[in-house]
């Protein structure tokens, strides 16, 4: 079998459409500073840590930058992008763990709101998401209203 013939405009809208997926995915995302600053962020790509926040304890999200400078190597879960959300990275739910980036927070962000998502389980079956024991590949909806993931 020989490889298909792909032509410049063929990579550069291949590259467009990837690009286009991760600003869907990513949002405003800064991977250089931490969002605390900015308060509750209209939208970002968030994740949770299972190392920092195991066994299902604390709901905690991250922002995008904290995952790579003071999660790095750690087990995250993918929230995708949420509304409203300021940084946790580092704040009273986190017992042993400074942020790197921005250290100044206060112990508690009130206005945060968390789901079953913080903890890796997804649906009305509250299972993860790949599910390891199920073998089609799934696609998940993201709820417009709660921002939970079906």
């Amino acid at each position: 079998g020989e490889e298909p013939v792909l032509s410049l405009l063929d990579v550069l809208e291949e590259d467009d459409a990837l690009e286009d997926e991760a600003c869907a995915v990513l949002g405003a995302s800064d991977s250089e500073k931490c969002s605390y600053p900015e308060g509750y962020v209209k939208r970002q790509a968030l994740y949770t840590c299972n190392t920092c926040t195991p066994n299902r304890e604390e709901p905690a999200g991250i922002c995008l930058a904290c995952t790579y400078k003071c999660h790095e190597g750690h087990d995250l879960f993918e929230l995708y992008t949420k509304r409203n959300f300021r940084c946790d990275c580092g704040n009273g739910k986190f017992k042993q763990l400074e942020c790197k980036l921005f250290p100044e927070k206060e112990k508690c962000n009130a206005v945060n709101k968390y789901n079953q998502n913080f903890f890796g389980a997804y649906c009305t079956c509250k299972r993860p998401y790949p599910d390891p024991e199920d073998e089609v590949p799934d696609e998940m909806i993201q709820c417009v209203v709660c921002e939970d993931w079906f």
